[in-house]
Protein backbone atom coordinates (compact mmCIF):
# COMPACT_ATOMS: atom_id res chain seq x y z
CA UNK A 1 0.00 0.00 0.00
CA UNK A 2 2.81 2.39 0.88
CA UNK A 3 4.56 1.54 -2.38
CA UNK A 4 1.37 2.25 -4.37
CA UNK A 5 0.92 5.62 -2.62
CA UNK A 6 4.52 6.55 -3.41
CA UNK A 7 3.91 5.80 -7.09
CA UNK A 8 0.82 8.02 -7.12
CA UNK A 9 2.72 10.88 -5.45
CA UNK A 10 5.58 10.50 -7.91
CA UNK A 11 3.26 10.59 -10.94
CA UNK A 12 1.49 13.66 -9.60
CA UNK A 13 4.78 15.43 -8.97
CA UNK A 14 6.06 14.62 -12.44
CA UNK A 15 2.91 16.07 -14.02
CA UNK A 16 2.98 19.27 -11.99
CA UNK A 17 6.70 19.87 -12.51
CA UNK A 18 6.68 19.37 -16.28
CA UNK A 19 8.64 22.31 -17.67
CA UNK A 20 8.31 23.81 -21.10
CA UNK A 21 10.79 22.65 -23.69
CA UNK A 22 9.64 25.15 -26.32
CA UNK A 23 12.03 27.69 -27.69
CA UNK A 24 11.57 31.27 -28.81
CA UNK A 25 11.02 30.77 -32.52
CA UNK A 26 14.02 30.25 -34.79
CA UNK A 27 16.48 32.96 -33.93
CA UNK A 28 19.30 31.50 -36.04
CA UNK A 29 17.29 31.10 -39.23
CA UNK A 30 19.62 33.41 -41.18
CA UNK A 31 22.92 31.77 -42.29
CA UNK A 32 26.07 32.96 -40.53
CA UNK A 33 28.08 32.57 -43.74
CA UNK A 34 27.56 31.48 -47.34
CA UNK A 35 29.51 29.12 -49.56
CA UNK A 36 29.24 27.54 -52.98
CA UNK A 37 31.06 24.62 -54.62
CA UNK A 38 31.07 24.16 -58.39
CA UNK A 39 32.52 21.49 -60.67
CA UNK A 40 34.41 22.46 -63.85
CA UNK A 41 36.80 20.65 -66.19
CA UNK A 42 40.50 21.41 -65.97
CA UNK A 43 42.64 22.20 -69.02
CA UNK A 44 43.99 18.65 -69.09
CA UNK A 45 40.54 17.06 -68.80
CA UNK A 46 40.49 16.51 -65.04
CA UNK A 47 37.83 17.52 -62.51
CA UNK A 48 38.09 20.78 -60.54
CA UNK A 49 36.35 22.10 -57.44
CA UNK A 50 35.79 25.86 -57.48
CA UNK A 51 35.03 26.97 -53.93
CA UNK A 52 33.62 30.34 -52.85
CA UNK A 53 32.83 31.64 -49.37
CA UNK A 54 31.36 34.89 -48.04
CA UNK A 55 31.25 35.98 -44.39
CA UNK A 56 29.05 38.97 -43.39
CA UNK A 57 30.96 41.61 -41.45
CA UNK A 58 28.51 41.41 -38.56
CA UNK A 59 29.64 37.82 -37.84
CA UNK A 60 33.28 38.87 -37.39
CA UNK A 61 34.96 40.52 -34.40
CA UNK A 62 36.70 43.69 -35.55
CA UNK A 63 39.45 45.50 -33.66
CA UNK A 64 40.42 49.11 -34.26
CA UNK A 65 44.01 49.69 -35.35
CA UNK A 66 45.51 52.91 -36.73
CA UNK A 67 42.27 54.28 -38.09
CA UNK A 68 41.03 50.97 -39.48
CA UNK A 69 38.85 48.16 -38.19
CA UNK A 70 40.46 44.78 -38.77
CA UNK A 71 39.13 41.22 -38.48
CA UNK A 72 40.69 37.83 -39.16
CA UNK A 73 39.20 34.40 -39.64
CA UNK A 74 40.12 30.91 -40.78
CA UNK A 75 38.32 28.89 -43.47
CA UNK A 76 38.49 25.09 -43.35
CA UNK A 77 37.31 22.78 -46.11
CA UNK A 78 37.06 19.00 -46.11
CA UNK A 79 35.82 16.57 -48.76
CA UNK A 80 34.60 13.20 -47.44
CA UNK A 81 34.16 10.32 -49.90
CA UNK A 82 31.48 7.60 -49.84
CA UNK A 83 33.62 5.45 -47.56
CA UNK A 84 33.90 8.22 -44.97
CA UNK A 85 37.53 8.97 -45.78
CA UNK A 86 38.86 12.52 -46.24
CA UNK A 87 39.73 13.11 -49.89
CA UNK A 88 40.74 16.76 -49.44
CA UNK A 89 41.56 18.89 -46.40
CA UNK A 90 42.51 22.55 -46.67
CA UNK A 91 42.61 25.52 -44.28
CA UNK A 92 43.67 29.10 -44.83
CA UNK A 93 43.49 32.49 -43.12
CA UNK A 94 41.65 35.56 -44.35
CA UNK A 95 41.40 39.20 -43.23
CA UNK A 96 38.69 41.85 -43.49
CA UNK A 97 39.15 45.62 -43.17
CA UNK A 98 36.94 48.71 -43.08
CA UNK A 99 37.25 52.34 -42.04
CA UNK A 100 33.87 52.77 -40.33
CA UNK A 101 32.41 51.14 -37.24
CA UNK A 102 28.91 50.95 -38.76
CA UNK A 103 30.21 48.69 -41.53
CA UNK A 104 31.53 46.21 -38.96
CA UNK A 105 27.89 45.61 -37.95
CA UNK A 106 26.59 45.17 -41.49
CA UNK A 107 25.04 41.98 -42.81
CA UNK A 108 25.11 43.30 -46.38
CA UNK A 109 28.88 43.87 -46.51
CA UNK A 110 30.81 40.60 -46.76
CA UNK A 111 34.36 39.32 -46.82
CA UNK A 112 34.83 37.03 -49.85
CA UNK A 113 37.40 34.44 -50.83
CA UNK A 114 37.75 31.68 -53.40
CA UNK A 115 39.96 28.64 -54.02
CA UNK A 116 40.35 26.03 -56.78
CA UNK A 117 41.25 22.38 -56.17
CA UNK A 118 41.81 19.37 -58.42
CA UNK A 119 39.69 16.41 -57.25
CA UNK A 120 39.08 12.83 -58.26
CA UNK A 121 35.72 12.08 -59.88
CA UNK A 122 33.14 10.81 -57.39
CA UNK A 123 30.43 11.75 -54.91
CA UNK A 124 31.48 13.63 -51.78
CA UNK A 125 30.22 15.34 -48.68
CA UNK A 126 31.66 18.85 -48.41
CA UNK A 127 32.22 20.18 -44.87
CA UNK A 128 33.05 23.87 -44.39
CA UNK A 129 33.76 25.87 -41.24
CA UNK A 130 34.63 29.50 -40.54
CA UNK A 131 36.36 30.42 -37.26
CA UNK A 132 36.70 34.03 -36.12
CA UNK A 133 40.23 34.55 -34.83
CA UNK A 134 39.33 37.08 -32.14
CA UNK A 135 36.17 35.56 -30.62
CA UNK A 136 37.04 31.96 -31.53
CA UNK A 137 33.43 31.42 -32.66
CA UNK A 138 33.03 28.72 -35.32
CA UNK A 139 30.23 28.39 -37.85
CA UNK A 140 29.88 25.23 -39.90
CA UNK A 141 27.93 23.96 -42.89
CA UNK A 142 27.90 21.01 -45.26
CA UNK A 143 26.44 19.90 -48.58
CA UNK A 144 26.92 17.24 -51.21
CA UNK A 145 29.39 17.66 -54.06
CA UNK A 146 29.61 15.58 -57.25
CA UNK A 147 32.84 15.65 -59.26
CA UNK A 148 32.19 14.54 -62.84
CA UNK A 149 34.47 12.17 -64.76
CA UNK A 150 35.28 14.32 -67.78
CA UNK A 151 37.78 11.75 -69.11
CA UNK A 152 35.00 9.49 -70.40
CA UNK A 153 34.58 11.58 -73.53
CA UNK A 154 31.31 12.61 -75.13
CA UNK A 155 29.46 15.87 -74.67
CA UNK A 156 29.42 17.07 -71.06
CA UNK A 157 28.96 20.23 -69.04
CA UNK A 158 30.04 21.97 -65.84
CA UNK A 159 27.91 23.00 -62.91
CA UNK A 160 25.80 26.15 -63.24
CA UNK A 161 27.08 29.30 -61.53
CA UNK A 162 24.63 31.99 -60.46
CA UNK A 163 25.89 35.49 -61.20
CA UNK A 164 25.27 38.94 -59.84
CA UNK A 165 26.69 40.42 -63.03
CA UNK A 166 28.78 39.62 -66.10
CA UNK A 167 30.48 41.99 -68.53
CA UNK A 168 32.55 41.43 -71.68
CA UNK A 169 36.14 42.69 -71.82
CA UNK A 170 38.88 42.65 -74.45
CA UNK A 171 40.29 39.44 -72.94
CA UNK A 172 37.05 37.64 -72.06
CA UNK A 173 34.39 38.16 -69.41
CA UNK A 174 34.37 39.59 -65.91
CA UNK A 175 31.91 37.81 -63.65
CA UNK A 176 30.63 38.43 -60.14
CA UNK A 177 29.39 35.14 -58.62
CA UNK A 178 26.16 35.07 -56.63
CA UNK A 179 27.19 32.90 -53.67
CA UNK A 180 24.08 33.43 -51.56
CA UNK A 181 21.70 32.17 -54.25
CA UNK A 182 19.16 34.98 -53.80
CA UNK A 183 18.28 36.38 -57.25
CA UNK A 184 16.00 39.19 -56.09
CA UNK A 185 16.37 42.34 -58.22
CA UNK A 186 14.28 44.75 -60.24
CA UNK A 187 15.32 42.99 -63.47
CA UNK A 188 13.04 40.41 -65.09
CA UNK A 189 15.87 37.85 -65.35
CA UNK A 190 19.07 36.78 -63.65
CA UNK A 191 22.40 35.73 -65.24
CA UNK A 192 24.07 32.32 -65.03
CA UNK A 193 27.29 30.86 -66.38
CA UNK A 194 28.29 27.33 -67.34
CA UNK A 195 30.59 25.53 -69.77
CA UNK A 196 29.81 22.89 -72.41
CA UNK A 197 32.60 20.51 -73.41
CA UNK A 198 32.51 19.13 -76.98
CA UNK A 199 34.85 16.31 -78.08
CA UNK A 200 34.94 17.90 -81.54
CA UNK A 201 34.53 21.57 -82.49
CA UNK A 202 31.86 20.58 -85.04
CA UNK A 203 29.62 19.01 -82.38
CA UNK A 204 26.36 20.59 -81.29
CA UNK A 205 23.86 20.02 -78.50
CA UNK A 206 20.28 20.78 -77.61
CA UNK A 207 20.31 22.82 -74.39
CA UNK A 208 17.13 22.70 -72.31
CA UNK A 209 16.64 25.02 -69.36
CA UNK A 210 13.89 24.32 -66.83
CA UNK A 211 12.74 25.94 -63.59
CA UNK A 212 10.87 23.89 -61.00
CA UNK A 213 8.96 25.26 -58.01
CA UNK A 214 7.22 23.68 -55.03
CA UNK A 215 6.29 20.00 -55.36
CA UNK A 216 8.51 19.78 -58.44
CA UNK A 217 6.08 21.88 -60.48
CA UNK A 218 7.48 22.87 -63.88
CA UNK A 219 7.33 26.66 -64.19
CA UNK A 220 9.56 27.45 -67.17
CA UNK A 221 11.11 25.49 -70.03
CA UNK A 222 13.22 26.65 -72.97
CA UNK A 223 15.34 24.77 -75.53
CA UNK A 224 17.90 25.88 -78.12
CA UNK A 225 20.74 24.44 -80.20
CA UNK A 226 24.31 25.45 -79.41
CA UNK A 227 27.14 24.99 -81.93
CA UNK A 228 29.98 27.50 -81.95
CA UNK A 229 32.87 25.60 -83.51
CA UNK A 230 34.78 25.29 -80.23
CA UNK A 231 35.71 22.44 -77.90
CA UNK A 232 34.77 24.52 -74.85
CA UNK A 233 31.75 26.79 -75.10
CA UNK A 234 31.34 29.32 -72.28
CA UNK A 235 27.64 30.07 -71.92
CA UNK A 236 26.32 33.28 -70.37
CA UNK A 237 22.54 33.04 -70.20
CA UNK A 238 19.68 35.09 -68.76
CA UNK A 239 17.05 33.10 -66.86
CA UNK A 240 13.58 34.74 -66.81
CA UNK A 241 12.06 35.27 -63.37
CA UNK A 242 9.36 37.89 -63.93
CA UNK A 243 6.64 35.31 -63.22
CA UNK A 244 8.27 33.95 -60.06
CA UNK A 245 7.08 34.85 -56.57
CA UNK A 246 9.07 34.68 -53.36
CA UNK A 247 10.25 31.17 -52.64
CA UNK A 248 12.72 28.42 -53.41
CA UNK A 249 13.30 27.01 -56.89
CA UNK A 250 15.41 24.49 -58.77
CA UNK A 251 17.16 25.33 -62.04
CA UNK A 252 18.03 22.46 -64.39
CA UNK A 253 20.17 22.68 -67.53
CA UNK A 254 20.43 19.51 -69.64
CA UNK A 255 22.16 18.58 -72.90
CA UNK A 256 20.79 16.33 -75.65
CA UNK A 257 22.08 15.23 -79.04
CA UNK A 258 18.67 14.92 -80.68
CA UNK A 259 15.81 17.24 -81.59
CA UNK A 260 13.46 14.80 -79.86
CA UNK A 261 12.48 16.35 -76.52
CA UNK A 262 12.09 12.89 -75.01
CA UNK A 263 15.53 11.69 -76.12
CA UNK A 264 17.96 10.74 -73.31
CA UNK A 265 20.04 13.53 -71.84
CA UNK A 266 23.79 13.15 -72.20
CA UNK A 267 24.62 15.58 -69.38
CA UNK A 268 22.75 17.60 -66.77
CA UNK A 269 23.41 20.15 -64.02
CA UNK A 270 20.97 21.36 -61.37
CA UNK A 271 21.14 23.97 -58.67
CA UNK A 272 18.77 25.69 -56.29
CA UNK A 273 18.08 29.40 -56.03
CA UNK A 274 15.64 31.54 -54.14
CA UNK A 275 13.89 34.90 -54.30
CA UNK A 276 13.72 36.81 -51.05
CA UNK A 277 13.67 40.46 -50.03
CA UNK A 278 16.52 41.24 -47.58
CA UNK A 279 14.17 43.28 -45.35
CA UNK A 280 12.03 40.21 -44.65
CA UNK A 281 12.70 37.44 -42.12
CA UNK A 282 14.22 34.30 -43.60
CA UNK A 283 11.10 32.37 -42.60
CA UNK A 284 8.87 34.48 -44.89
CA UNK A 285 8.90 32.84 -48.32
CA UNK A 286 5.41 33.75 -49.54
CA UNK A 287 3.97 37.25 -49.10
CA UNK A 288 0.35 36.16 -49.60
CA UNK A 289 0.70 33.60 -46.81
CA UNK A 290 2.60 36.13 -44.67
CA UNK A 291 -0.27 38.60 -45.10
CA UNK A 292 -2.82 35.97 -44.03
CA UNK A 293 -0.67 35.18 -40.99
CA UNK A 294 -1.17 38.78 -39.80
CA UNK A 295 -4.71 37.80 -38.81
CA UNK A 296 -4.03 38.13 -35.06
CA UNK A 297 -2.73 41.70 -35.25
CA UNK A 298 -4.21 43.21 -38.44
CA UNK A 299 -7.69 43.87 -39.80
CA UNK A 300 -8.99 42.43 -43.08
CA UNK A 301 -8.49 45.74 -44.89
CA UNK A 302 -4.74 45.76 -44.20
CA UNK A 303 -4.41 42.10 -45.18
CA UNK A 304 -6.36 42.53 -48.42
CA UNK A 305 -4.32 45.60 -49.34
CA UNK A 306 -1.16 43.51 -49.29
CA UNK A 307 -2.58 40.46 -51.05
CA UNK A 308 -4.23 42.46 -53.83
CA UNK A 309 -1.13 44.45 -54.76
CA UNK A 310 -0.60 44.49 -58.55
CA UNK A 311 2.94 43.07 -58.45
CA UNK A 312 5.47 41.56 -56.07
CA UNK A 313 7.46 44.77 -55.51
CA UNK A 314 4.32 46.70 -54.53
CA UNK A 315 3.21 43.82 -52.34
CA UNK A 316 6.54 43.85 -50.50
CA UNK A 317 6.37 47.64 -50.12
CA UNK A 318 2.90 47.50 -48.53
CA UNK A 319 3.96 44.63 -46.29
CA UNK A 320 7.01 46.52 -45.01
CA UNK A 321 4.91 49.67 -44.58
CA UNK A 322 2.47 47.78 -42.36
CA UNK A 323 5.31 46.64 -40.08
CA UNK A 324 7.18 49.94 -40.05
CA UNK A 325 4.99 51.42 -37.31
CA UNK A 326 6.04 48.52 -35.05
CA UNK A 327 9.76 48.92 -35.70
CA UNK A 328 11.48 50.09 -32.48
CA UNK A 329 14.36 51.45 -34.60
CA UNK A 330 12.84 53.51 -37.41
CA UNK A 331 16.25 54.12 -39.01
CA UNK A 332 16.92 50.38 -39.47
CA UNK A 333 15.69 48.23 -42.36
CA UNK A 334 15.60 45.20 -40.05
CA UNK A 335 12.52 44.98 -37.85
CA UNK A 336 13.09 42.77 -34.79
CA UNK A 337 9.37 42.54 -33.96
CA UNK A 338 8.59 41.29 -37.44
CA UNK A 339 11.41 38.75 -37.06
CA UNK A 340 9.95 37.55 -33.75
CA UNK A 341 6.43 37.27 -35.15
CA UNK A 342 7.32 35.21 -38.21
CA UNK A 343 9.86 33.06 -36.41
CA UNK A 344 7.02 32.15 -34.04
CA UNK A 345 4.73 31.47 -37.00
CA UNK A 346 7.31 29.06 -38.43
CA UNK A 347 7.72 27.35 -35.06
CA UNK A 348 3.94 27.01 -34.68
CA UNK A 349 3.66 25.44 -38.14
CA UNK A 350 6.34 22.90 -37.25
CA UNK A 351 4.98 21.96 -33.83
CA UNK A 352 1.22 22.59 -33.61
CA UNK A 353 -0.16 21.56 -37.01
CA UNK A 354 -3.13 19.17 -36.88
CA UNK A 355 -6.21 19.64 -39.06
CA UNK A 356 -4.97 23.14 -39.83
CA UNK A 357 -1.59 24.80 -40.30
CA UNK A 358 0.04 25.33 -36.90
CA UNK A 359 -0.34 29.10 -36.97
CA UNK A 360 -4.14 28.74 -37.30
CA UNK A 361 -4.51 26.51 -34.25
CA UNK A 362 -5.34 27.79 -30.77
CA UNK A 363 -1.93 26.77 -29.49
CA UNK A 364 -0.33 28.53 -32.45
CA UNK A 365 -2.29 31.72 -31.76
CA UNK A 366 -1.22 31.87 -28.12
CA UNK A 367 2.38 31.00 -28.92
CA UNK A 368 2.66 33.60 -31.70
CA UNK A 369 1.28 36.40 -29.52
CA UNK A 370 2.88 35.53 -26.18
CA UNK A 371 5.83 33.32 -27.02
CA UNK A 372 6.75 30.12 -25.17
CA UNK A 373 5.02 29.70 -21.79
CA UNK A 374 7.03 29.69 -18.57
CA UNK A 375 5.83 26.19 -17.82
CA UNK A 376 3.43 23.54 -19.12
CA UNK A 377 1.33 21.11 -17.08
CA UNK A 378 0.62 18.15 -19.39
CA UNK A 379 -2.05 15.50 -18.79
CA UNK A 380 -1.92 13.08 -21.73
CA UNK A 381 -3.31 9.96 -19.96
CA UNK A 382 -5.85 11.06 -17.35
CA UNK A 383 -8.71 8.75 -16.30
CA UNK A 384 -12.19 9.90 -17.38
CA UNK A 385 -10.91 12.95 -19.23
CA UNK A 386 -9.41 13.72 -22.62
CA UNK A 387 -5.74 14.80 -22.97
CA UNK A 388 -5.17 18.40 -21.97
CA UNK A 389 -2.40 20.91 -21.30
CA UNK A 390 -2.19 24.02 -19.16
CA UNK A 391 0.22 26.79 -20.26
CA UNK A 392 1.35 29.26 -17.59
CA UNK A 393 2.65 32.77 -18.24
CA UNK A 394 3.69 33.91 -14.76
CA UNK A 395 4.77 37.44 -15.65
CA UNK A 396 1.38 38.13 -17.20
CA UNK A 397 -0.55 36.16 -14.58
CA UNK A 398 -2.20 34.18 -17.36
CA UNK A 399 -2.94 30.52 -18.00
CA UNK A 400 -4.39 28.75 -21.01
CA UNK A 401 -6.06 25.33 -21.00
CA UNK A 402 -6.00 23.28 -24.21
CA UNK A 403 -7.88 19.99 -24.67
CA UNK A 404 -7.47 17.36 -27.40
CA UNK A 405 -11.15 16.52 -27.87
CA UNK A 406 -10.64 14.34 -30.95
CA UNK A 407 -7.59 12.37 -29.85
CA UNK A 408 -5.65 13.42 -32.95
CA UNK A 409 -3.56 16.21 -31.47
CA UNK A 410 -6.06 18.97 -32.24
CA UNK A 411 -5.83 20.89 -28.96
CA UNK A 412 -8.55 23.55 -28.57
CA UNK A 413 -8.52 26.45 -26.13
CA UNK A 414 -11.05 25.91 -23.34
CA UNK A 415 -10.82 29.33 -21.73
CA UNK A 416 -10.87 31.83 -24.64
CA UNK A 417 -12.26 34.50 -22.33
CA UNK A 418 -8.75 34.84 -20.92
CA UNK A 419 -7.56 35.89 -24.36
CA UNK A 420 -8.62 39.39 -25.32
CA UNK A 421 -5.68 40.16 -27.60
CA UNK A 422 -5.45 43.87 -28.38
CA UNK A 423 -3.44 45.13 -31.35
CA UNK A 424 0.30 45.22 -30.58
CA UNK A 425 1.85 48.32 -29.11
CA UNK A 426 5.35 49.21 -28.02
CA UNK A 427 7.17 46.70 -25.79
CA UNK A 428 3.96 44.91 -24.81
CA UNK A 429 3.79 43.51 -28.33
CA UNK A 430 4.31 39.76 -28.64
CA UNK A 431 4.82 39.23 -24.95
CA UNK A 432 8.16 41.08 -24.94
Amino acid sequence: MLKAMASIVLLTAMSAACQVEMQEGYRDAEPRFYFDALNFRTENGGSRLDFYVQVPFKELQFLKSEGFYLAAYQVSLQLIDDDGNPALQESWNERAMTRTFDETLSNAIVSSTQRHFSVRPGKYSLHVSVTDSESNRTFAGKRGFDARDFSRGGISMSDVMLLHAASATSVGHTIVPNIQGNVISIQSSFPVFYEIYFPNPTDSARVTTRIFGEKNKLIHSHSEWISRGENIVKVFAEIPKDSLELGFYRLEVSLGESEDRNAPRVSRATRSFWIHFPELPMTVTNLDKAAEELMYIANSKSIDSIKKAPDMLTKEKRFIQFWRKYNPNQSSEKNPLMEVYYNRVAYANDHFSAYFAGWRTDMGMVYILLGPPNSIDRHPFEIDTKPYEVWYYYRRNRRFIFMDATGFGDYRLLNPSEGGYPPPSATDFLGM
